[in-house]
């Protein structure tokens, strides 16, 4: 492995990938590292494929700058790269008179932070939108940039942008020690040999908090958050134009009924405290039927379908309910954590603060110049459950990905 790396980057997840991918292209030669066979194949393949806009982010965390800073970013890159995105928008529903006060809330507190692409709706409006949807709703907002794309497709493609140029990954690979050399540079004890770079980031997602303790600088624990999804046949697309949102709760987003970029509707996800960092989860069919009720409290007529199956997923949640970025310069180390359920919505961000954390924090130098133009991605899918980007193939790792092409034939 080169002994001359600027930066090495523990995770292959959505996080990890677009690091990978602001890394490379400022000049620094890195080296992504992941312990599975595949990348994606942690959180990152359990999430929902939705780039949210932030309005319902907390004011002044860096969840929320992260997350506008990618939407910045994100759709010229997307048409550059040639990938499938749907700017669907999101309606967010009140069914009593108390959810209606708190859409209020989520209204001036978007407007707050600058996100001000949102719309209050009466009933009737709502309606005229959203047709199939239950009685007895009393309002809504309508978010018209909420925007749903292939969550394994765009960071694959941004891997792949990276070691197209001076990017490096290494899959199968794990760590298990660190050592901060006398020559300011970094070592990584792996099943693949020791490695050493200038410096480290920790994107590993649920282990994040056990390899910050590895290199003595932890500061959060993961209390791991699974969700379950069950997805219905593209035959039921007509069923919602846009994603359908429950009015927040201070635990969780809630449950949405949406429609992937394939046009398959999903619901979910839910949000139960698990002890286990293994992926996937298992179904629970209590979890199954609660999500059943869901949908046939809200969107009644897509409950009369079979749906085509269920995932599960888990999310890297801690005891704080922001991103946990931080770097640590008496040991070249940044550790990026309790990313929980938008690392999607904000890789480019989070990866921009890596940058500047690599520059301003340690002090680290890229060894080249910068990329000057980004190229539209050639990629393929195959009948196999994989796809084909430039002279890589690729197995599927997500759900979205395999029901989106499995059944874009049959439904």
């Amino acid at each position: 492995m080169a002994d001359d790396l600027d930066v090495i980057i523990i995770g292959g997840g959505v996080v990890g990938c677009a690091t990978l991918f602001e890394l490379t292209n400022n000049g620094y030669k890195c080296l992504l590292l992941d312990k599975n066979k595949d990348v994606l194949s942690e959180a990152s393949s359990g999430n929902s494929g939705m780039l949210h806009t932030g309005f319902d982010a907390e004011l002044h965390s860096i969840e929320l700058y992260c997350i506008k800073m990618c939407q910045k970013k994100v759709f010229p890159l997307l048409k550059n790269l040639g990938l499938p995105y749907k700017q669907i928008g999101a309606t967010m529903v009140a069914w009593t008179q108390q959810q209606k006060v708190k859409l209020d809330g989520v209204y001036k507190g978007s407007i707050e932070k600058g996100i001000d692409e949102i719309f209050q709706l009466s009933a009737s409006d709502v309606y005229q939108r959203e047709g199939h949807l239950n009685s007895g709703l009393v309002g809504g907002l309508w978010i018209p940039k909420e925007t749903v794309l292939d969550p394994w497709l765009f960071p694959l493609a941004l891997l792949q942008h990276s070691i197209d140029g001076i990017g490096m990954v290494k899959t199968g690979c794990e760590v298990f020690g660190f050592s901060h050399l006398n020559n300011n540079s970094c070592e990584l004890q792996t099943s693949h040999g020791p490695i050493t770079a200038k410096a480290v980031v920790n994107c590993s997602g649920l282990h994040g908090d056990l390899v910050d303790k590895m290199a003595g600088c932890q500061s959060y624990s993961i209390y791991p958050r699974k969700g379950q999804f069950t997805v219905y046949g593209k035959n039921t697309a007509h069923l919602i134009n846009s994603s359908i949102l429950p009015v927040p709760t201070e635990k969780t987003k809630g449950v949405i009924v949406f429609k992937t970029v394939y046009g398959n509707v999903i619901v979910g996800p839910t949000a139960e405290e698990t002890e286990s960092r293994s992926v996937p989860p298992d179904i629970d069919s209590v979890i199954t039927r609660r999500l059943f009720t869901h949908t046939k409290k809200t969107v009644p007529e897509l409950s009369q379908y079979l749906p085509l199956g269920h995932y599960t997923g888990l999310r890297p949640a801690t005891q704080y309910k922001d991103y946990q970025i931080k770097a640590y310069r008496d040991r070249n180390w940044i550790s990026v954590g309790g990313i929980r359920s938008t690392g999607l919505s904000g890789c480019l961000g989070i990866a921009s603060m890596v940058k500047s954390e690599l520059c301003t924090s340690l002090n680290t130098e890229p060894s080249y110049g910068p990329v000057t133009s980004i190229d539209q991605m050639e990629w393929s899918f195959k009948g196999n459950n994989s796809v084909q980007m430039n002279q890589n193939v690729y197995d599927f790792t997500h759900p979205i990905t395999k029901y989106g092409t499995q059944y874009r034939s049959a439904l």
